[in-house]
């Protein structure tokens, strides 16, 4: 028996370079790095949790 291959990982480059980009000009702009660092951790997550979303969903539409 030979078993299915495992699907592609869900890649989180750019979503990670946004949310750094996101992250520090709320810094720059505001003067309060730590929470310049929070916000772009915090925004990293959140796409990055979208975006599996979208593919985990757009894989099983498409598969069944």
């Amino acid at each position: 028996m030979s078993t299915p291959p495992l699907p592609e990982p869900v890649n989180h480059t750019a979503e990670l370079v946004i949310a750094t980009i996101f992250g520090v000009m709320y810094g720059l702009k505001t003067g309060d790095y730590f929470s310049g660092i929070f916000i772009g951790i915090v925004a990293g997550v959140l796409l990055s949790g979208l975006h599996t979303w979208v593919v985990v969903r757009r894989r099983k539409r498409d598969g069944s």
